[in-house]
C-alpha cells in the first residue's frame, strides 16, 4: 500500500505519543492525566491519517463534462427574460427639468448686465421678510448698508456693545432675484475706528466682495455683484480679525429667488401665508467687572479666549435672549402655512434647529431651492455660515417653541415662540384633563 510522506510522518508522531518509556510505570496521577491527554491526541492524529489515506487511495471518476451547463448556449424559450429596471416617468421628467434649469443658470455669467432698470432693495429687520419679488426680469438692485456699534440688551441681566449692519443684529434681510446686479454701498460709521466690509456667500469672486468693500471709519465703498445662483445665503463682515467681527454681531441673510427658465418652468418657492427671518448666533463675554460700590457691572465685554475655546456665554436667536420671546414672538393662525428663513452665523456651533410640536413640511436644506425639498422633517442641522428654509402647516392653536435641540443651549438663551391662534382641534390634540402648568419651564410662554 502506498503512503504519502505526510501520512508516514503523522503515523510516526502517533506512535511516539502512545509509547511509554520503561522504568516510568509508577506515574503520579498528574502524569497519568497528561499521558491520557497524549493518547487522545494520538488517536485523533491516527484517525486523520487514516482518513487521508482513504481519500488518496479511493479511485475518483473524471468529471462528466457533458453534464455541466453550457453557459454559452441560448436560453430556452420558456425561461423568463431579464427583468427591466423600472424608472418612474416622474423622476425622468424631474431630472430633465433639473438639468434644463441648471443649464439656464450656467449661462448667466456670460449675459451682459448693462442698461438694467434700477430698483431700491426692500430691507427688513428680523424677524420680518420683504415681500416676494414678482418681476420676471433682472434689475440693478441698490443695497445701502451702514456699519456702527451700539449698546444692546443681550440678556435680562447684561448689556453688550454689538457691531451692526444698519443698526440691528442680525443685519437686514436682503431679497433679490437671480440675474440681478447688486449695487452695494457700505458706509462705515463705527466711531471706534474699526474697518468693516461685507463677504456675501451669494457673490461670485475672491473674498465674496470683502476686498472691494473694505471701508475705514468715515469711508463709503461701492461695488457691484451679479447674482448667478439662487438660494439662501449668509453675509458677514470679513475685516480682520474675522471671528471678532462675526462674534460681535455683523451678519445677516440674503435670499436670491430662482427665476423661471426659458420654458417658463421654475420660479420662486410655492407661496405661503407668512414668512419669517430667524438667525442663531453666539456671544462670548468676560465676567462682569466689579464696580466701586462692590456690585457687578451690567455691561459685559467681548472675550477672545472664550471664543477660541468655543465656549459661548450666550446662544440666541435674532441677537438677544428675548428677541423671539418677550419682544417679537412669531405669530400665525391655525390653518396657515409658515415659512422660516433660518441662518446660523456661528461663529462656532452647529445648530440643530427644531420647533416643538410641529414638523417641517418642506425643508430646503443648505438653502438649496432647486432640488426637491425634504418632507416632514423634525430637526435640521445647520452649520456655522449655513442656512436653510423650512415650511410648516399650523394645525393646532397654541405656543410652539423654536430651539436648538442641543438642549442645554436653551439655558443659554436659544429659545423663541411661535404663537398660533384659532379654534381648538380636539380631534388632533386633546384630553379630558386640562393641560398641566409647567412651572419654571422656558419652553412655554
Amino acid at each position: 500500500m502506498f503512503h504519502s510522506a505526510a501520512q508516514i510522518t503523522l503515523s510516526q508522531q502517533a506512535r511516539r505519543l502512545l509509547q511509554v518509556p520503561n522504568g516510568r510505570r509508577a506515574l503520579s496521577s498528574k502524569t497519568n492525566h497528561h499521558t491520557t491527554q497524549r493518547q487522545r491526541v494520538a488517536v485523533q492524529v491516527v484517525s486523520a491519517s487514516a482518513l487521508g489515506a482513504l481519500f488518496l487511495l479511493y479511485p475518483r471518476r473524471p468529471a462528466r463534462l457533458d453534464l455541466l451547463p453550457d453557459r454559452t448556449a441560448p436560453k430556452h424559450e420558456s425561461e423568463p427574460a431579464e427583468r427591466p429596471v423600472f424608472v418612474s416617468p416622474g423622476l425622468k421628467d424631474q431630472d430633465a427639468k433639473s438639468d434644463s434649469r441648471l443649464q439656464f443658470y450656467e449661462t448667466l455669467d456670460v449675459e451682459s448686465a448693462v442698461d438694467l432698470p434700477s430698483e431700491d432693495a426692500i430691507l427688513t429687520q428680523a424677524p420680518y421678510v420683504p415681500p416676494a419679488i414678482t418681476r420676471d426680469y433682472p434689475v440693478l438692485l441698490h443695497v445701502p448698508l451702514t456699519t456702527s456699534a451700539k449698546l444692546a440688551q443681550l440678556t435680562n441681566q447684561y448689556q453688550y456693545e454689538q457691531w451692526t449692519f444698519n443698526g440691528t443684529v442680525p443685519g437686514p434681510f436682503i431679497r433679490a432675484r437671480v440675474g440681478d446686479v447688486v449695487d452695494l454701498t457700505l458706509t462705515n460709521r463705527d466711531d471706534a475706528g474699526n474697518p468693516h466690509n461685507i463677504d456675501c456667500h451669494a457673490f461670485t469672486g475672491p473674498g465674496g466682495g470683502a476686498a472691494l468693500t473694505t471701508a475705514e471709519e468715515g469711508e463709503t465703498k461701492s461695488a457691484r455683484f451679479k447674482l448667478l445662483h439662487p438660494g439662501l445665503y449668509l453675509y458677514h463682515c470679513a475685516a480682520a480679525p474675522v471671528p471678532v467681527h462675526i462674534a460681535n454681531g455683523m451678519y445677516g441673510l440674503m435670499y436670491v429667488q430662482p427665476a423661471s427658465d426659458t420654458d417658463g418652468e421654475g420660479g420662486d418657492l410655492p407661496p405661503v401665508d407668512r414668512e419669517y427671518y430667524v438667525m442663531q448666533s453666539e456671544f462670548y463675554h468676560e465676567p462682569p467687572e466689579i464696580l466701586d460700590d462692590g456690585r457687578p457691572s451690567r455691561v459685559v465685554e467681548f472675550s477672545y479666549p472664550e471664543g477660541l475655546r468655543e465656549e459661548p456665554s450666550i446662544v440666541v436667536f435674532n441677537g438677544s435672549e428675548s428677541a423671539l420671546t418677550r419682544d417679537r414672538p412669531l405669530k400665525a393662525t391655525a390653518g396657515e402655512t409658515v415659512r422660516i428663513f433660518f441662518g446660523n452665523a456661528g461663529p462656532n456651533l452647529t445648530s440643530s434647529f427644531h420647533v416643538i410640536g410641529s414638523n417641517f413640511k418642506n425643508v430646503y436644506r443648505e438653502g438649496d431651492v432647486l432640488s426637491p425639498p425634504g418632507r416632514f422633517v423634525s430637526t435640521v442641522s445647520v452649520p456655522p455660515g449655513g442656512a436653510t428654509i423650512v415650511d410648516m402647516k399650523m394645525v393646532v392653536p397654541g405656543t410652539y417653541t423654536l430651539l436648538d435641540h442641543a438642549i442645554f443651549r436653551l439655558d443659554k438663551g436659544a429659545v423663541g415662540f411661535l404663537n398660533v391662534s384659532g379654534k381648538p382641534r380636539p380631534d388632533v390634540y386633546g384630553s379630558s384633563e386640562p393641560p398641566a402648568p409647567c412651572v419654571g419651564c422656558k419652553l412655554h410662554s
